[in-house]
């Protein structure tokens, strides 16, 4: 379903889209047999949104990050990310995988500025920028600690500040807090939601298995389809800025969590 159906008066009064899919379809080969990954996919996200994508497991959530960083290519369809198009994409945005992926020969401080230096940023100057920005991230005093001695946490922190040190307007975040028990994964949300305030200018795109969690921090959410991934609904919050987990016990919290959920069950597979 095409959001831009949705409320078009408004849409014609809000900011330029930073983001904007338009009928994306992808296939891949897997052992000499194509299946569908994704079916006519339509998207966008404005500038300092954060939009998240939930949906069933294989449905194509982590492959459509894949494209919007330009590490996959769709076969059919167009992809602008501030108004660049499919071919020169790659290293324009910001990307944190699954993973924290952080490299364990190299200390805190070596692991955040492995992205300056790979866009030719010296040594010195990217150990600067990050020093600026260690304690904000609750680093600091870490920096010459190895991955092994981190808490999950402050793993997924330092994965995190790595990102937001490349300096790009969109940020894409491929379940960043799945990793972690519940405790240290809603003190990251609200850390998350804090930084955002900070960094009110980036564009956020989040994929998550978490219903609360993409309604704790979401602008919109697109909920997608059992593979081939279609967008089946979009849902737009209200929440009042700062947000807190005030908000999960209002009617309006249960009601969009509710259709989400039933969407996700009518699908026979569980997000």
């Amino acid at each position: 379903m095409r959001e831009d159906l949705l409320d078009s008066e408004i849409e014609n009064n809000l900011e330029k889209k930073i983001i904007e899919v338009v009928d994306v379809s992808l296939r891949l080969n897997r052992d000499q047999d194509y299946f569908e990954v994704l079916d006519s996919v339509d998207f966008y996200a404005r500038q300092g949104e954060v939009v998240s994508v939930i949906g069933p497991s294989g449905c194509g959530k982590s492959t459509f990050l894949d494209i919007l960083a330009g590490l996959e290519e769709p076969d059919s369809g167009t992809v602008e990310v501030r108004g660049i198009g499919t071919e020169e994409r790659l290293g324009r945005v910001g990307y944190m995988q699954q993973t924290d992926l952080l490299l364990p020969w190299r200390t805190v401080m070596d692991n955040v500025i492995l992205g300056l230096e790979m866009q030719g940023i010296s040594q010195k100057v990217a150990r600067q920028r990050a020093s600026e920005r260690m304690d904000s991230f609750g680093l600091s005093g870490f920096e010459d600690q190895y991955p092994y001695a981190l808490s999950g946490g402050m793993r997924q922190r330092a994965a995190f500040l790595r990102t937001i040190l490349t300096d790009t307007s969109v940020l894409l975040l491929d379940e960043p807090f799945s990793a972690l028990d519940a405790l240290n994964r809603s003190h990251m949300q609200e850390w998350l939601l804090d930084l955002l305030d900070v960094y009110e200018d980036k564009t956020v795109v989040l994929v998550t298995h978490d219903v609360e969690e993409a309604l704790f921090l979401s602008d919109r959410i697109y909920v997608m389809t059992p593979r081939p991934g279609r967008i089946e609904n979009v849902e737009r919050m209200n929440w009042n800025k700062p947000r807190t987990r005030s908000i999960f016990t209002t009617s309006e919290f249960m009601d969009i969590k509710t259709r989400i959920l039933s969407r996700l069950m009518a699908s026979g597979v569980v997000a």
